[in-house]
Parts: structure tokens; sequence; C-alpha cells
């Protein structure tokens, strides 16, 4: 059950796991005590009460996650929900990324396609790693909010996510690859900058940390705990990620990688920065104009394939 998905119907109940935003222990008039919170997935919100002592006595947080069952009803022109049972969820959700809240993506329409991308991967070690590091709080909400850059690609709130998503198409087209490579890749791609969750605070702004570290060699350190998970699991999935995402820092660069589909997340990110930074380049230019600049030190050349007009009439006397 998510948001979207309830039947704002008066009286229609409903049983689902979501998160509690801004959980508000009230007086009614009358002198009962009543909960006000917010529920939400990663499809939307409901404002939402209760009325049980047993759950307006407990003392919860932003952002648990709840088991409850509620019921619908119509208050002034809008649809509420009453809150009857409610369990905070200790262990990791069963399907976290339905749990991200929508509120915290600034591309809120970007978290279905990573629903999408999570629920094809086959590998049930490599897609169990990616719902655990997305199920992580601290992790996956500066991951979705996040720019990807400071002043160069993708540096829009939310970049960081679009830029991961659009590497991640890139590589999912390498179909040369045998499928376990690919799906690896896949991860990789999409984890490829994840350090940046550490290094940049919000647009235009660095952290502390930021500010002495790259973020490459960060990547591992964000996902220490996920990546030991794995190494029980699946240890070579574990081994092959850390290789994939520290190959062109590592102590033993080489040209070529251990593992090809590591030349396909580098290229990808290449041409996913290059062709935002281009269209943010070209984005006020008229379309004559085949020349432009972002920033300081990024120039642009788009060839205008017009022949001249003498040609023009020669083509067309040979036809």
């Amino acid at each position: 059950m998510t948001i979207n998905s309830l039947e704002y119907r008066h009286g229609a109940i409903f049983s689902g796991t979501f998160r509690l935003r801004h959980p508000f222990s009230k007086i009614a008039k009358n002198g009962s005590p009543f909960l006000s919170v917010t529920l939400e997935d990663a499809t939307g919100e409901i404002k939402a009460y209760s009325w049980s002592e047993k759950i307006s006595s407990t003392i919860y947080k932003d952002f648990d996650c709840v088991n409850l069952t509620g019921k619908i009803r119509g208050l002034n022109s809008t649809w509420i929900a009453d809150v009857l049972e409610a369990e905070r969820l200790e262990s990791q959700p069963e399907h976290p990324l339905k749990l991200i809240p929508r509120s915290v993506c600034p591309l809120p329409a970007l978290l279905q396609q990573l629903n999408d991308l999570v629920r094809s991967i086959s590998n049930e070690a490599i897609r169990g790693f990616v719902e655990s590091v997305l199920a992580d709080d601290e992790i996956a909400f500066p991951f979705i909010s996040a720019p990807a850059s400071r002043q160069h690609h993708h540096s829009i709130a939310g970049g960081l996510l679009q830029h991961s998503l659009e590497c991640v198409a890139m590589v999912s087209r390498f179909i040369e690859f045998s499928h376990t490579e690919l799906e690896l890749g896949i991860v990789g791609a999409l984890f490829h900058d994840v350090g940046k969750t550490r290094t940049l605070k919000s647009v235009g702004k660095l952290t502390s940390t930021g500010f002495i570290c790259d973020h490459d060699s960060l990547t591992l350190e964000v996902l220490a705990t996920h990546l030991h998970r794995l190494d029980v699991i699946c240890p070579d999935a574990a081994i092959a990620l850390r290789y994939l995402w520290t190959w062109r820092n590592g102590k033993n660069y080489r040209p070529i990688p251990l593992i090809t589909i590591a030349d396909a997340i580098a290229a990808a990110d290449r041409i996913s920065s290059g062709l935002n930074v281009q269209e943010a380049a070209f984005r006020d230019q008229p379309e004559w104009h085949n020349f432009a600049r972002f920033g300081e030190n990024n120039s642009f050349w788009r060839p205008l394939m017009e022949m001249r007009a003498e040609h023009v009439c020669d083509r067309k006397g040979l036809n």
C-alpha cells in the first residue's frame, strides 16, 4: 500500500508502512490528547491524526518508519487519515525505496526511475546491496537531494541522482557485456559519485570535508557497512564493486581495467557531465550560434550542417 494507491472514500480502511513526518502530540479543546502527523512515502503524503492514547503518548521522531492501520475521512473539502493502530518499524523495511520521502527529493519523478532500476536487477545479492544502501537514510537522503557538482554539471538540487541515473542508462545500453558484468556496471554507475554526499552540502556549497577531501576517496567509506555485508553474501561482487569505484585512482592503475565495464562507467560519467554542461552553454544562444562557453574552462562548438547555397543548387540540378 502506498499513498497514491489509497482509496479516497469516507470510511475506507487501509494498512501499510509509511514515514511519519513532523509528528506532534497535542491536546484538544476537550482535553483529549492526540497525535498530529503527516504520512509520507515516495508517492505522496496525507495529513493524519490519532486519538489513541497509546499512539499519542508514544514519542515518534521525524522520518520514523511505521506499520499502521488507518481510516480515510473527509475534512474541510480534503482527505485526511485517522490512525487506528501503529507500530514503529525497527528493521529494514521490505520495500525501502517506496519509503524514501517524496518531499526530500527535489526531482521526485526520478524516484520511480530509481525504483524501476532496482527492481530490474536480477542478482539477489547485488539487488540486496542496493536496497540496503538506499534503506540507509544517512546515505539515501543526501544521495537523492544533493547536486552533482558545486558549479559545473548537474549543479541543481537533486542533480546527483539525475546524473547517476543518466550514467546507469548509458551503461545499460552496452549489451556486449555479460549479464553479470552489466548488472555490476549498473550498480557501479549508480553509486560512482556517492562520495559527494559527504562533500556537497547544497547547491554551490561544500561541506567542511569537501574542502579537504576529494569525493572519490570517500566512496568506499560511505558504503563500507553495506560492502562488508556483501562480503559475507557474495565476496566477488563486493570485490568487483570496490574495483569499479577505485580503478582510476588505485595504486595499480592501468589504462585497460581488469573489468572492462569500468571503461563504460567512466565514459558514461564523462558523457553525462559533458552533455549537461554543453546544454547549459547553448541554452540561451540562437540556433545559428555554434560556439559557446560555460564558466571559465568549458568551451563548446557545434557543427552547423547547412550546405552552401551554390552546392544546394548543384544538387538540385543533379536530381
